[in-house]
């Protein structure tokens, strides 16, 4: 399935830390659109291979764009297969409070020194199909900030907002894929840190203009 759009491109200055990632800022805040295209197939096998990294760089050099609204439906089938495991964790593991499992260099940490912790732990080290999961959902979930973060971005460039200030917006919303993300899950069900950084940001705009 191949999908073109016209975006407001946020991607190229992922992992910029220099003077070039302000440049990039400040074309992004001027409204440096192209056309670019790509599809939902590139991202899901980038994700299946555990390629997030590859498929990342393919994001930010502009050589695929991917609908918001495909990427969010992944998103919430993976997030739906998730919730799944975790009620069956609920039968195995205590999980009547929040468990974070931290998802960093392709490894899932749980948070805690309790027996119940360490269990966890080796539970999902052993399950690979389990991690595996995770890790592209959380991925998923990173993706769908930042496919809302570049629609905010370019509703506030329509309603003249000043650059420095939506340069500070792209700024904030770029946080949501350079540090690492966390598994949160209970016998309710599972999110993942990352849900909601894009909405945050804009409540704290709209606190800021009152």
């Amino acid at each position: 399935m191949q999908i073109t759009s016209n975006p407001l491109s946020l991607f190229s200055y992922i992992g910029e830390n220099n003077n070039k990632a302000d440049d990039v800022l400040q074309q992004l805040a001027k409204g440096n659109n192209k056309d670019v295209s790509g599809g939902l197939d590139v991202l899901e096998s980038g994700l299946n291979r555990g390629a997030f990294e590859e498929t990342l760089q393919l994001l930010e050099k502009g050589e695929i764009d991917i609908d918001l609204n495909l990427v969010e439906n992944y998103y919430q089938f993976n997030q739906q297969k998730l919730n799944r495991e975790v009620a069956h964790l609920a039968e195995n593991f205590d999980l009547g409070t929040d468990v974070r499992v931290t998802i960093q260099d392709g490894a899932l940490l749980v948070a805690g020194e309790s027996d119940n912790s360490k269990a966890l732990q080796q539970y999902i080290d052993k399950d690979n199909r389990l991690s595996t999961l995770v890790q592209q959902t959380a991925k998923l979930s990173q993706f769908v900030e930042w496919g809302q973060a570049k629609e905010q971005a370019a509703e506030y460039k329509s309603e003249d907002m000043p650059e420095a200030q939506l340069v500070d917006f792209l700024k904030d919303a770029r946080l949501v894929v350079t540090r690492s993300n966390q598994f949160i899950m209970s016998e309710m069900g599972s999110t993942f840190y990352s849900q909601g950084h894009t909405q945050q940001l804009i409540d704290n705009n709209l606190k800021e203009a009152e």
